[in-house]
């Protein structure tokens, strides 16, 4: 008998209790269904055997080296190819190793463990995810396209120069010289401006965090100075989580780029496009200082 199966089956991989007990409440609270709950260790050599899963959840608390890059490595690929939607819940020391490896696939990043938040990530990983044809208890497996995960809101609150796009990803990159419109501790200083009237009004109240990435990235690249993922979540003044899927989305509309760091081959830095950076001028050429925000 061939039918639709209703209730979603997630595969738990966590190492430490606290992380199994947050997975199986999540799960729970969207009435999903736990295959199994196993180690990290074992977590990649069960995903080529597990048949019918629809959502892959990891959570880990502190870094597991090579065992870590590859599951890393196997959620980004699967996820990609549709086999199953992927969430793994990290603490903030573990942005850089994480972002270096799935930073711009379709793997749902959570940094630090929210109750709502692991429920509105799980719910809407399961929502985007095709439901699976499964006939005769799960054995025959047949899915629809994979939707990768897009941010409506970044896409209407950037411009998507995707003209001439620089994909030179993973190597070193000189920015040619340029005249410079704006020195970098001007732009220092329209960030530390916006962080007083944060302190003034409330975190929160004027979170604009794609401008706050772009600003601190134009004072790097004057600087020539390299930014890892970790330290742009923090320029970006918002959650770390609600950063990574603003760099994402950046990212995807060709405004920021990710480049190795030739030093460390688990950490990426990101920086302005040369397209961004001359949006940027263009926007200090054309805006008087008095009334840059």
């Amino acid at each position: 008998m061939t039918y639709w199966g209703s209730a979603p089956i997630i595969l738990v991989s966590a190492d430490t209790e606290e992380g199994l007990a947050a997975a199986a409440r999540s799960v729970e609270a969207v009435g999903g269904r736990i295959a199994a709950s196993v180690d990290i260790d074992t977590v990649t050599k069960r995903l080529a055997s597990q048949v019918a899963i629809d959502l892959v959840w990891v959570d880990i608390a502190i870094d597991h080296g090579t065992v870590l890059d590859r599951l890393l490595e196997r959620l980004a690929a699967g996820a990609g190819r549709g086999d199953f939607a992927a969430l793994i819940v990290i603490p903030p020391e573990l942005v850089d190793v994480v972002a270096s490896q799935i930073g711009g696939s379709a793997v749902t990043i959570l940094v630090g463990r929210n109750d709502q938040a692991l429920d509105s990530a799980l719910a809407d990983r399961l929502a985007r995810a095709a439901p699976q044809l499964r006939d005769g208890g799960d054995e025959a497996i047949r899915r629809r396209d994979f939707p990768v995960e897009s941010f409506d809101q970044a896409h209407r609150a950037v411009p998507l120069l995707r003209e001439g796009r620089d994909d030179r990803e993973g190597r070193g990159y000189e920015p040619p010289p340029r005249p410079a419109v704006v020195d970098s501790s001007a732009i220092r200083e329209m960030i530390r401006a916006r962080r007083q009237r944060d302190e003034l009004f409330g975190a929160g109240l004027f979170a604009d965090p794609a401008w706050d990435m772009l600003l601190d990235l134009m004072a790097a690249r004057l600087e020539r100075r390299p930014v890892a993922v970790s330290s742009l979540c923090i320029a970006a003044a918002v959650p770390a989580t609600t950063a990574l899927r603003w760099i994402k989305q950046l990212t995807e509309a060709g405004l920021l780029r990710r480049v190795a760091d030739p030093d460390d081959g688990r950490r990426v830095f990101i920086e302005l496009t040369d397209h961004a950076a001359a949006a940027m001028d263009a926007y200090f050429a054309a805006v008087p200082a008095g009334a840059r925000s």
